[in-house]
This record gives structure tokens, sequence and C-alpha cells, in this order.
């Protein structure tokens, strides 16, 4: 069960990032939201948020992915886009449902 669910997230998510090009994302929230969250705040990826990462290891797990993560290119985020979306998990509380347990 969690294969096919790692298997299908992996189909959907690429989907989703690709919905928006590079520049043309409303900030690093809407990237999170659009992208991100969709596994990272359900328990599906590594809870990100809270843990203050640093800012310039994000950046390099995204461009490359990792097993279960698709990679993201730079025609889907652009460099400054993934700086300012590095600072801002680095800089971001857990979410409430994260820090109860």
């Amino acid at each position: 069960m969690i294969r096919a669910t790692i298997i299908l997230l992996s189909l959907v998510t690429p989907t989703l990032a690709s919905a928006q090009s590079a520049g043309q994302w409303r900030g690093p929230e809407h990237i999170w939201g659009a992208s991100c969250g969709y596994c990272h705040d359900e328990g599906v990826g590594p809870q990100l948020r809270g843990r203050k990462l640093p800012a310039e290891l994000i950046p390099p797990v995204v461009r490359q992915g990792l097993p279960g993560m698709p990679s993201f290119h730079p025609s889907e985020i652009d460099e400054r886009e993934l700086a300012s979306l590095a600072r801002w998990i680095t800089r971001s509380p857990a979410p409430a449902r994260a820090a109860a347990k």
C-alpha cells in the first residue's frame, strides 16, 4: 500500500509543479501550497517546516529529487524562487498538526 501511494504521488506531484512555470509563482507560500505541502504536510514526505534546516541544503535536494520525491527543474522554479522557498522553509514554524504530535 505504501509503495503504491509513493508511486501515485510521484506521478501526481510533478503535474502539480508544472501547473506553474518559473517566474509565475506568487511567493514561497504559493510554491509550498501548490507543490511541497502536498506531501510534506501530509506525512508522505518528512516534515520540513519547524526543523530550522539550513537554507543552503534545500535547493540541491529540490533540484536532484530523492526516491519518492521528484526533481524540480529551473523551468518549474527558478533560482530566485527556490532560494526564497528555502529561506521560508527554514524560518517557518511547524504546522500546528505536526507540533501537537
